[in-house]
């Protein structure tokens, strides 16, 4: 299975992820409403973010960029990816040239992360604040279930082979991932995902029980 990269989103095993306004999803959790431009492509436009508290844990891998497909015109924009900077990863905004570059060498790959059904679902009930708020939204309602954030390898190999990371809030409650130890002590890695290090995002539509989420149906890219 090959990531294969477009400008406005990406497919992964059969599913398509949007691309459009990544950069204002913080992680899995993050809610708001679905948006459907005539001109331009879908996107969530994000409005609140559950606790990484409540949602505990989730689910990592590299995946790997089908880098033979892969154009310029696929990259046309501003990439944000996590460079370990002293030991540190940071932030590092990469222009549309260099992120190509990177992403064609290697150099940088795409990390992903699930939160599982389940788990989004419980999380969403315990937040019964921001669950009212989504039904509110009517049907437009969405929550992002799966996140890609893109990584220098060095970092990327450590959430690789469908890793378990655990979620916490950091400074500023920006959302954080551990991984590796069995917890924050000795050989973790904790990384901090602030907006705008995601790369593309996949959507989940609320179903309901009463007030209450039952279930969430996966919302894929299309141009519709």
């Amino acid at each position: 299975m090959f990531v294969k990269i477009k400008n406005n989103h990406l497919t992964y095993n059969g599913v398509a992820y949007f691309r459009a306004h990544s950069e204002d999803v913080e992680a899995p959790g993050s809610i708001g409403e679905k948006r459907t431009p005539l001109t331009k492509a879908n996107y969530l436009e994000v409005k609140d973010q559950i606790s990484p508290g409540k949602l505990k844990v989730a689910k990592s891998t590299v995946a790997l960029i089908d880098t033979g497909e892969l154009s310029q015109s696929d990259i046309n924009a501003q990439v944000t990816a996590l460079i370990p900077v002293g030991g540190v990863p940071v932030p590092t905004k990469l222009d549309a040239q260099a992120a190509f570059n990177k992403l064609k060498e290697q150099e940088v790959k795409l990390v992903k992360f699930v939160v599982m059904n389940d788990d989004m679902v419980r999380a969403l009930n315990d937040s019964p604040d921001k669950r009212d708020r989504l039904a509110g939204w009517g049907n437009d309602a969405r929550v992002a279930i799966e996140t890609f954030v893109a990584m220098h390898t060095t970092l990327a190999e450590k959430f690789d082979h469908n890793a378990e990371v655990s979620l916490s809030a950091g400074v500023d409650q920006v959302v954080q991932v551990t991984v590796g130890g069995g917890g924050s002590g000795a050989g973790t890695t904790t990384v901090k995902l602030p907006k705008p290090t995601c790369f593309a995002y996949l959507l989940a539509k609320i179903r309901w029980n009463g007030n209450h989420v039952e279930d969430l149906d996966g919302d894929q890219w299309s141009f519709s």
